[in-house]
This record gives structure tokens, sequence and C-alpha cells, in this order.
């Protein structure tokens, strides 16, 4: 047996114990084993808005106050006390109050006393009351869960404007190529026009300056007399016909666009002034011979120029232009330079 200064000493530790325990904690409580009384203090009791000492002193009553969904994980945290599996007994559960609510607490304990054969007959407990902590816990995983749904949302909606902006900039791109497309085309006869054709023809300029070629420039005679007579309909349509009337007499190579107006200008690579004239008067033969809408009848009038080395594209333009002039004096005539 212990005798009565060691008793007397251990008395005073425990006091000790128990006032650093309700110094950190918001109530404590003592289990023994032996009698099966369980003594909770003061605190203990107000902290969850029972009269002090007003409960059983017993174990059910702890049990009874644990809310049902944390009754086994408590349970298992003290199991695993008793096996000496842990240094401590540690959960954290809902427990009612008086008023019927549950706040949340962090429940601590360890055995403190044992009989001579070793075996532990008293358990010391702290209760702290965590119920903000938890809340405060909780309200950040809602936070972070919503965070998260917002993050997936926007990465969604990322993803979707991503693909809206791809489909768009592809429309775009589609629009953009239409657009250069028939930026260098003439809307009404599907050739190419002035400035493209002089863009096309600059670029393969001075590449085919050793190779002979001719520029011929097309003028329909008195056309303004039809658009006058049949209106501006006939005319556009009369237009139109024209590529169709010409293009099986001329090569893949050859170039063929609207010069403005009622007026054509085609480019002959490697041709020589006999072959760009012969051609000339096959296609002048072609078109006095065709015969359109209403019964139309059209002339034609032809200016041929030849390339010659170190000539400037513009040249070789005007020399033609100076032919059709000279063609344009007598109608439906094919003109070369002398």
């Amino acid at each position: 047996m212990k005798s009565d200064a060691e008793l007397e000493r251990l008395r005073s530790v425990e006091s000790t114990l128990q006032l650093a325990l309700d110094i950190v904690s918001d109530g404590i409580w003592e289990w023994d084993r032996l009698t099966g009384t369980v003594k909770r203090s003061a605190r203990w009791y107000l902290m969850l808005g029972y009269e002090p000492f007003s409960l059983p002193e017993t174990v059910d009553t702890w049990l009874n106050l644990i809310h049902p969904d944390d009754h086994p994980a408590t349970m298992a945290a003290m199991q695993r006390y008793l096996d000496g599996e842990a240094s401590l007994f540690s959960a954290r559960y809902r427990f009612r109050r008086a008023d019927g609510h549950y706040i949340w607490l962090h429940d601590q304990a360890r055995f403190v006393e044992y009989d001579q054969h070793g075996e532990p007959i008293r358990m010391l407990g702290a209760h702290q009351d965590i119920h903000r902590q938890v809340q405060a816990e909780e309200e950040q995983r809602r936070h972070q869960a919503h965070l998260e749904r917002l993050n997936r949302e926007l990465e969604q909606k990322v993803e979707e404007r991503t693909r809206a902006l791809a489909d768009t900039n592809a429309a775009l791109a589609q629009q953009l190529a239409l657009s250069r497309e028939q930026a260098g085309t003439d809307y009404l006869t599907g050739l190419y026009n002035r400035r493209h054709f002089d863009q096309i023809l600059s670029q393969r300029w001075h590449r085919d300056e050793q190779h002979p070629s001719a520029i011929v420039l097309l003028d329909l005679d008195y056309f303004k007399a039809v658009n006058d007579r049949h209106g501006h309909q006939t005319g556009d349509r009369l237009l139109q016909a024209i590529p169709e009337l010409l293009r099986p007499h001329l090569r893949r190579q050859d170039l063929l666009a609207r010069w403005g107006g009622e007026e054509f200008i085609l480019w002959l690579p490697d041709t020589d002034a006999t072959d760009a004239l012969r051609l000339s008067e096959r296609l002048r033969h072609t078109l006095a011979e065709a015969r359109f809408c209403e019964d139309i009848h059209l002339t034609g009038s032809f200016g041929v120029a030849v390339c010659r080395p170190g000539d400037l594209l513009e040249q070789v333009i005007q020399r033609a232009d100076a032919c059709l002039y000279r063609a344009k004096g007598e109608r439906n005539k094919v003109v070369g330079e002398d």
C-alpha cells in the first residue's frame, strides 16, 4: 500500500493536473472503472447549457449525448486506446446540448491510475468546444468546393469560348479568303479584275521576260449603244458571255481578265507576234459570228503588242492600247505593232 505521504503527493499532482485541464479545456471529466461513475466539472455542464451536476454520473449519460452518426467512430477510437493501439483516447464528435442542438467537441483522455496488478482503474479526460472551428472548416470546404465548381465552370466556358473562337476564326478566315478572291475577281464575269491581273503578271513578268509573249487588248464595238437600246441588264449578260466564248480558243497558261467596262485584256506567254495576231483574228471572227441574247450582234477591236527584252509591263500595255486605238478607228479589226 502507498504511504500517506505518497497518497498526498498523488492527490496534489492530480489537483494540479485537473487545474491545468480546467484552464486549457471547456470541461473535464473523470471515469472510475471500479464504480462506473463519471464525474464532470461545473464548466462541463455550463458548456452544454445544463445545470451543474444535474445529469446522472454514468457512462450512459455520455453515450446518450453523442450524435448517433458519430457514435461508431467514437467507440472505435476508445477501443483503439483500450487495446493499446493509441497513446490516448482522442475523438471529435457532436454532443447534444440542453436545448437539443448539437455542438462539436474534441474529447481527449487517458488512464491516470492503475491497481496493484497494473489494470487501469481511473481515466481523466477533457472536452474542448470546437464548434466554431468545425463550422469554419466546413465553411472553408464549402468555399473550396464552390471555387472548384466555379473553376470547372470557368474551364468549361473557356473551352466553349475557345471552340467558338476557333469556329469564328475559321469562318473569318474562310470569309477573308472569299473576300480576297472576290477582291481579285470581277463580280460580273468571274474573270480576274484589273488589279489582280497586274499583281499576277507583275510576279511572273521578270521571270518570263526571256521568253516571247504578247498582250492583247479587246474592246467591244458600240457597246454603249447596246446598253442604251436593250438596257444594262442585257449588257451585263453579254459581258458574262464573253469569257465562255473566248476560252475554247485559249490555252491553260493564257491569262484573260476584265480590264474595265467592255474592255478585256489577254496575256499570251510563249507567243510571238505572228501567233498573237493569228489568235486575235480567230477571236475576232468568233465574236463577230456569235449571236447573243435577243439576237444581238457584237464585234470587237483588238490591239496586239509583243513583249521585248527589258520592257516594263506598263510599256507593253501602253503599246497594245495604242494599237487598240487605231483598230477602233475602223472597228471589228486587229491591229498589231508596225
